[in-house]
């Protein structure tokens, strides 16, 4: 259940880049993210429902929890940023919003592949280890790209719109970094 979660988040962020790709289509694809959301909300409730009611599991119960709630956080932010276009009636999407969304999107990957090669504790490191170079990735972009918003943008609300659009990116991908961490953490103590 953990790797269905994991194959949703990525999905989403399929989903999210095409956003950036497809702007006119940006509300379709709006509504598909939050339908995973909801999926992934219902598996959340699932897997913690067979958590409770399960005598032996196959890592401790406190891990399973703590991944469930670490992955969620990824989905969740997902689903909020695309919806902040929408309320912040984002008519053209700034380039590098695209170019931070394609970092979440390799960084959903790497999470989702984590997840499959967990049960044999092989490759997760290298997973984990993608994950990190990912996420300062993304810090360099964000950073450029606040630089960029303030040398070019004379307009204050827009300045604000997408200060808040670059932070939701950025926290994504220190979501999804923290996610690794949890699965190296996960990796570390069942050897």
């Amino acid at each position: 259940m953990l790797n269905e979660m994991a194959s949703q988040v990525r999905e989403s962020a399929e989903l999210f880049v095409k956003i950036f790709q497809e702007y006119h289509n940006h509300a379709r694809h709006s509504e598909h993210i939050k339908a995973i959301e909801v999926s992934c909300d219902e598996l959340s409730a699932k897997i913690i429902q067979k958590l409770n009611s399960t005598f032996i599991t196959p890592i401790d119960r406190e891990d399973i929890y703590l991944l469930v709630t670490e992955v969620d956080d990824v989905i969740d932010m997902i689903n909020d940023i695309a919806r902040r276009l929408e309320i912040y009636g984002v008519t053209t999407p700034r380039p590098d919003a695209g170019e931070i969304a394609e970092v979440l999107l390799e960084a959903t990957k790497e999470v989702e592949a984590a997840f499959a090669n967990l049960e044999q504790h092989e490759g997760v490191g290298e997973r984990i280890g993608n994950i990190s170079k990912l996420e300062r990735r993304a810090d360099d972009l964000y950073r450029d790209a606040i630089r960029r918003l303030f040398k070019e943008e004379k307009d204050a609300i827009e300045v604000i719109k997408w200060m808040s659009i670059y932070e939701g990116l950025e926290n994504s991908i220190d979501r999804c970094k923290d996610v690794g961490e949890a699965l190296e953490a996960v990796v570390v103590k069942n050897r």
